[in-house]
């Protein structure tokens, strides 16, 4: 069974090979994709930039020289012939206490290192990423913010003399964010962790990622000692019925936090850029951004989008499971075939419409702007489909359960009412 939390860390003694090793991590961690190739692996991932070395001292004379000419292009990928956009926006994913991290200035930094450098994983399970807030850079970027001085401290670096990068990674199923860190005057000797200091590593990256949900558990275990106490004359049992109860009412009418989202790869994306290019082209350019208003022709055209993304991967098994949940929850006022078959056909109209309003705002924003960064816009008109997918389908499978509870319920009194008679 995997662990809620899991930290891996790795030592890296300052040999030539290891500082070639440590800037293709950096090129790793913080140029690589989202794709998630299969099942996770954190030994695997700390030392996944150990490969890309080898292949960086074959090809070029030295380490220098390929830090020298290293250049990356507009989709955020190594490449050796496209201008390199140190200050773009997203040309990287790297972040650290400082709020602009140069990727090309911390590579020549650590191929010079002559001290030790550290690597970390910290990694949730996605379902309790999504519990604990933990699906999205910033939240990560202000956790680590918060504990990392307080981490170094425990392997006796001083926050003046810590360097440290992170970049986070949205794989699916297992969200992680790789730490590199290293003494800006080298002083410790020792590169191994021992075991007393990597516990009190993790209690404090623990204490800080769980904070938010240890609080929320002591008020609802106060709010649940008050209830029984004011209830102490009723069963305890209904008493804990009624709080489950209450848990789900409450998801029925807010929903739950959405999951990650499908991996966007590269030929979706650029398919999604063209979509919202040619949506922008026909849209007006002035007015509310609002489906209501719009031409037909836009709406058509918006929909039409809409509908290729609830058809992608992952997309596509959510909007199939809501739509059996608006059969289920019409089941329990009518058995008529086609009166279920229409219940799902307007759940299906209403988040098509919701997406539809989504795309109108990314293509929107391609016209408002002569610069847009175009990979941001394409990765947030996808996340955001997929929160308004995956918040009504939660939303509705709390109705359900709801449902599903009234009906047993009437069930039993109608029972109950049926041995009254037969006494």
């Amino acid at each position: 069974m995997t662990a809620p939390f899991v930290m891996k860390a790795s030592f890296y003694l300052p040999t030539h090979e290891n500082q070639a090793k440590n800037v293709a991590h950096l090129l790793y961690i913080g140029t690589r994709s989202g794709v998630d190739k299969g099942e996770f692996n954190e030994l695997e991932e700390l030392d996944a930039g150990n490969r890309y070395a080898e292949k960086i001292l074959s090809e070029y004379d030295s380490l220098d020289d390929f830090i020298d000419n290293f250049e990356i292009d507009t989709a955020g990928t190594p490449a050796g012939h496209v201008k390199y956009m140190d200050e773009r926006p997203g040309s990287h994913g790297l972040f650290s206490s400082d709020e602009n991290v140069s990727l090309k200035e911390t590579m020549k930094e650590l191929s010079k290192h002559s001290g030790i450098v550290w690597r970390f994983i910290l990694s949730l399970k996605e379902e309790d990423a999504v519990k604990l807030g933990y699906t999205t850079r910033d939240s990560w970027e202000k956790a680590l913010r918060a504990t990392i001085s307080d981490a170094a401290a425990k392997m006796g670096i001083s926050e003046s003399n810590l360097r440290w990068v992170a970049a986070f990674h949205q794989a699916k199923g297992h969200p992680h964010v790789h730490v590199v860190m290293w003494e800006k005057t080298p002083q410790r000797r020792l590169g191994r962790l021992s075991k007393g200091e990597i516990k009190d590593i993790k209690k404090i990256f623990l204490d800080e990622i769980y904070a938010k949900e240890r609080l929320a558990l002591t008020a609802e275990k106060s709010a649940v000692r008050d209830l029984i106490r004011d209830t102490a004359k009723r069963d305890i049992s209904e008493v804990l019925k009624e709080v489950k109860k209450a848990r789900i009412e409450i998801r029925a009418l807010n929903g739950e936090k959405p999951g990650l989202p499908p991996t966007l790869d590269q030929t979706t994306k650029e398919e999604l850029l063209e979509k919202l290019k040619e949506l922008s082209t026909i849209m007006p350019s002035h007015g509310r951004i609002a489906f209501a208003y719009m031409p037909s022709e836009v709406k058509e055209k918006a929909k039409e989008i809409a509908d290729w993304l609830l058809k992608q991967p992952g997309f596509l098994q959510s909007i199939e499971r809501y739509k059996d949940l608006a059969k289920e929850l019409a089941s329990h006022y009518t058995s008529n075939q086609e009166v279920l078959e229409k219940a799902a056909e307007k759940a299906y109209e209403d988040i098509q419409k919701r997406v539809a309003q989504i795309v109108l705002k990314g293509a929107a924003a391609l016209q408002e702007e002569k610069a847009v960064d175009t990979a941001r816009l394409t990765n947030s008109v996808w996340r955001s489909a997929w929160r308004a997918l995956e918040r009504e389908r939660l939303r509705a499978e709390a109705e359900s359960t709801i449902a599903a509870q009234k009906e047993m319920e009437k069930k039993r009194r109608m029972a109950e009412r049926g041995e009254s008679r037969e006494v």
